[in-house]
């Protein structure tokens, strides 16, 4: 479960180049569409300050996209995405301009999520797939969850609560942080990909201008209820590896 897997690689000047110019432009295209939102500077800033980590973070694992040297399409959707998310989570805190958005709000996040699988496809169809690039799709995948549950939990009558739909990937992380010697890889599980799926649509549903209270707060449920079972079934799992590798 560590940041990314294997040793850092020489970086050549045409992925580096590519990767801040990709960057700089999303950037740009964010602050664009947020000052023609006629947006408060503290939303700006609330925008572009993750971007301006994941931009960071994205140039500094640079060594680990290795054996390629260019960015590549799948990561530009991947950079996209990020950029969406972080316009959404411009309107966190910001209740009556999210609402004013009405259907516009679940249509871009619901047309963030369809993105989702473009990025797989593209890396695969032009065999540009790496541990990097799969690591950033989740990190932004993760980011996205999050937002949506801050916004469903300001926006509709789901309570607090819901936001543990983002929190606990981070919590957990947290944990493996705090206990390194749970800290191995996952198995690929269909089940961990379909709640992911699962939730976010609930979420997204949550959102929907209009709908009846008790329906919000049952699609939140249900996304809460599926993220929580599936990361107490994968903590259960490390645990259970991890003394089984104790017993002699």
């Amino acid at each position: 479960m560590s940041i990314l897997d294997g040793a850092s690689r020489s970086v050549t000047p045409r992925l580096r180049w590519g990767t801040f110019l990709a960057v700089a432009l999303m950037a740009a295209v964010l602050l664009a569409l947020l000052i023609g939102q006629m947006a408060h500077p503290l939303r700006i800033a609330q925008s572009l300050l993750p971007f301006a980590l994941i931009g960071g973070f994205l140039i500094r694992g640079l060594g680990y996209h290795a054996p390629h040297t260019r960015f590549g399409a799948a990561n530009l959707v991947t950079l996209t995405r990020a950029a969406g998310v972080c316009l959404l989570a411009g309107f966190v805190g910001w209740a009556d301009d999210a609402a004013a958005l009405g259907w516009l709000l679940p249509l871009m996040a619901a047309a963030l999520l369809a993105l989702d699988g473009l990025d797989g496809w593209l890396a695969r169809r032009f065999g540009l797939a790496s541990a990097y690039g799969a690591r950033f799709d989740m990190e932004v995948d993760g980011f996205l969850i999050l937002v949506l549950a801050l916004l469903v939990a300001e926006g509709t009558a789901a309570g607090p609560w819901v936001v543990l739909c983002g929190a606990l990937r981070y919590l957990f992380l947290g944990w493996l942080a705090l206990m390194p010697r749970y800290d191995r890889p996952l198995p690929p599980s269909l089940r961990r990909k379909s709640v992911f799926v699962v939730q976010a649509i609930a979420l997204v549903g949550a959102l929907v201008p209009g709908l009846p209270d008790i329906a919000a707060i049952a699609l939140a449920a249900l996304a809460a209820g599926l993220v929580s079972a599936s990361f107490a079934i994968d903590s259960f799992g490390l645990y259970r590896t991890e003394k089984k590798e104790q017993t002699p």
